[in-house]
């Protein structure tokens, strides 16, 4: 008992303790959460009005698409081609989240009914018309065959005792399927949507007639101008008053995206003096070597930056150096190096013929067979199809499932030799074959069996051996220049110092320069676009280390000025341009007034008085966009139509020129007809639409976009 009243005694520190307890375990569940909460927040890459693209499911689509570049071209993508990929499919989400949300909002939707319509009904998708393995190999046209074959085949779901790698490939295929059908979706929506638009853009008679008063007058004239350039901005006074109004006018054109100002020092990492001369005493040797006659292949593999070609060449495939040297020396003659650039060339001649430039090839791959009694009795027969009449590509598309025809086309000697895929004996074989017979042929990468159907002409041809070497700077030259701009930006760790000494360092600084989240490279410079992701994740103020870019080629140093967020631009930001015009308005009018009171009477005293000759323009009207000579000039659209033939009118003040015109001649549209007008203003309209739907951002509006990128490319 005594111990329960003590307890009991007590229990306010108990329930202070409990209390305490269950108070730190929700917090901490909170803030674990509220960690969780955060850590997912920083791994989307896009967020459209609320939707949300985490990161991983956007690379594993970029990596897709990379992938199928990649097997599209036989080739690797570099940094940037990459980047723009990205940049390509973040539009593209944004554009596909932005769509279906407004397809809901309308009720448009394709039906599961429309779909197996559009897969395998009367009214296919053109997605799947496009697809060439539903078209027939002969015909070239769609082969609804093919598909129904195709379709049959995808069914399979029961993959169990299938050997692992068909699993595999059909895996995939019903993968790109999925992607397909959503293609197809895809298009039959944006269709409907189109539709829809399309038939909100109607004309009316008031149009129509508005259409045709702005084209009714066509007025040729002849004209002289002065640039307002030949005007000192001097001559005329614009206020921070003005300006402040002009932008109050003109704010809805200065909406922005958010981008970074920046300032960059790009230096171009080249050879010293020193680099070239060891570069040609290395290929004096080379040349020496090649005098001799021995291992040519070898030599130039050594010592060249372009590989030994073992074939033989036409005059015209050559560069205009390596022409004129074959032009001007006998077999066996070596010369060089020549230095062009900082590109060295070596030239040997090592022999000269007269041959056809090219063959036709008809070809198809043959098996790989461990018995090659087996291989050989295959290889005969065929050969026996096609000597017995049987036309080459007949064969070709039997054996092949219909998959080729054998046509390689048009190869020359110099195609041959440098392919890994076929090499100098298969190139050799090729040239000395026999026209119309077929033979099989053992290359690096399989066998073939080939026919040549055709050979040119023979003509000279040359071959060349050619060392090329382009000059690339040392190690040690590529220290001491990253060392010496790693000095600089040491000793000038503020913005305002790197501004202020770059130029006496023997350094250019590009100064307030804007990129964008989704831009590649700075002024050209492949690779920099790790430089514009440092940007965007740094304040102002804040000076980037040395990035080298472009292989090595540049070395960038980033400083950010400024931050300009989405919105308007500020009116510091764009007082310049409106200064600009101000200062141009301000002179046109002046111009306009000092010319007047000279009392000129004809075009040819204000030519004689403006230094110029007149020059003229035919057919111009109110609704002329771009005029012929000038460009865009509104008030040349507003006066010259009006104005009475024959009569010096102006001095008129343009946009960036004044100019003192006369009409030649005029002419008036035949009476109104409405049926004719109404149908141009729906061409117009029409037109307009198409725009407007090929780049729809009208369905950004009001929606909070958010492009996380440079937190992670």
């Amino acid at each position: 008992m005594a111990t329960l009243e003590k307890i009991r005694s007590k229990a306010w520190i108990l329930v202070v303790f409990i209390g305490g307890a269950l108070v730190a375990f929700v917090m901490g569940d909170l803030i674990k959460n509220g960690t969780s909460i955060f850590s997912e927040s920083k791994e989307n890459i896009l967020v459209v009005g609320g939707e949300k693209v985490h990161y991983n499911d956007f690379q594993q689509r970029v990596d897709t698409r990379v992938d199928q570049i990649k097997q599209q071209y036989n080739r690797n993508l570099n940094s940037e081609e990459q980047t723009q990929v990205r940049n390509m499919l973040l539009n593209e989400l944004t554009h596909d989240i932005l769509f279906n949300a407004e397809c809901e909002k309308l009720g448009l939707v394709v039906s599961d009914k429309e779909m197996v319509d559009l897969i395998s009904g009367e009214n296919l998708s053109p997605v799947i018309r496009q697809i060439s393995m539903f078209h027939n190999q002969e015909t070239g046209q769609f082969d609804r065959s093919a598909l129904v074959k195709f379709l049959q085949q995808i069914e399979v779901d029961d993959l169990e005792g299938l050997p692992q790698e068909q699993v595999r490939q059909l895996i995939q295929i019903k993968q790109w399927w999925t992607q397909t059908e959503q293609e197809i979706r895809k298009e039959r929506l944006t269709r409907k949507f189109q539709a829809l638009m399309s038939s909100a853009a109607l004309s009316n008679t008031l149009e129509a007639k508005g259409t045709y008063e702005n084209n009714k007058v066509s007025a040729d004239f002849d004209y002289v101008a002065q640039p307002y350039t030949d005007i000192p901005d001097d001559a005329v006074s614009v206020t921070d008053a003005e300006i402040a109004n002009l932008y109050k006018e003109r704010k809805e054109q200065f909406k922005q995206t958010a981008v970074q100002v920046i300032d960059f020092i790009a230096v171009n990492v080249l050879p010293t003096p020193e680099d070239m001369q060891a570069a040609e005493t290395r290929l004096l040797a080379a040349k020496s070597k090649l005098e001799d006659n021995a291992h040519l292949a070898e030599i130039v593999r050594a010592n060249s930056d372009i590989p030994y070609v073992d074939a033989y060449v036409v005059y015209n495939s050559l560069s205009p150096e390596a022409q004129q040297f074959v032009s001007s020396n006998a077999v066996g003659t070596v010369d060089g190096p020549i230095l062009t650039d900082r590109t060295y060339n070596i030239y040997k001649l090592e022999g000269t013929k007269v041959a056809p430039d090219s063959v036709k090839l008809e070809m198809i791959g043959l098996p790989m067979m461990i018995d090659q009694a087996e291989f050989r009795d295959l290889a005969d027969s065929l050969i026996d199809v096609v000597q017995g009449g049987t036309p080459f590509a007949d064969m070709a598309k039997s054996v092949s499932g219909g998959r080729t025809d054998g046509d390689a086309g048009w190869v020359t000697e110099a195609e041959l030799a440098s392919s890994p895929q076929f090499g100098v004996q298969f190139k050799d074989a090729v040239f000395n074959a026999a026209l119309k017979t077929p033979f099989v042929i053992q290359s690096g990468m399989g066998s073939y069996l080939v026919q040549v159907t055709q050979k040119t002409a023979p003509v000279k041809k040359y071959k060349l051996v050619n060392i090329q070497l382009l000059v690339t700077p040392s190690q040690d030259t590529k220290m001491k220049i990253y060392d010496g701009l790693s000095r600089f930006v040491t000793a000038n760790r503020t913005l305002e110092d790197l501004k202020a000494n770059a130029e006496a360092a023997g350094y250019t600084i590009q100064k307030e320069v804007e990129v964008t989240p989704d831009q590649t490279s700075i002024a050209g410079i492949e690779g920099s676009r790790s430089a514009i992701q440092w940007a965007f994740t740094h304040e102002k103020g804040t000076i980037s280390d040395i990035k080298e870019c472009q292989d090595g080629e540049y070395l960038v140093v980033t400083a950010v000025e400024n931050s300009l967020k989405e919105g308007y631009r500020s009116l510091e930001s764009v007082s310049p341009i409106l200064k600009r015009e101000l200062i141009n308005q301000k002179k046109g009018e002046k111009w306009a007034a000092d010319l007047k009171a000279k009392g000129y009477t004809t075009l040819e005293q204000y030519a004689e008085a403006l230094n110029t000759v007149p020059q003229s323009v035919k057919a111009l009207t109110f609704g002329t966009n771009y005029i012929t000579g000038i460009g865009s000039e509104p008030m040349l659209n507003v006066v010259v139509p009006n104005a009475p033939a024959n009569v010096v009118t102006g001095p008129i003040a343009g946009k960036n020129r004044g100019y003192v015109v006369v009409v030649t001649n005029k002419s008036t549209d035949e009476a109104f007809n409405e049926a004719s007008s109404l149908q141009q203003a729906q061409m117009q309209n029409g037109y307009k639409m198409y725009q407007i739907l090929q780049s729809p951002d009208f369905l950004k509006d009001g929606v909070k976009i958010e492009n996380n990128a440079t937190r992670f490319f």
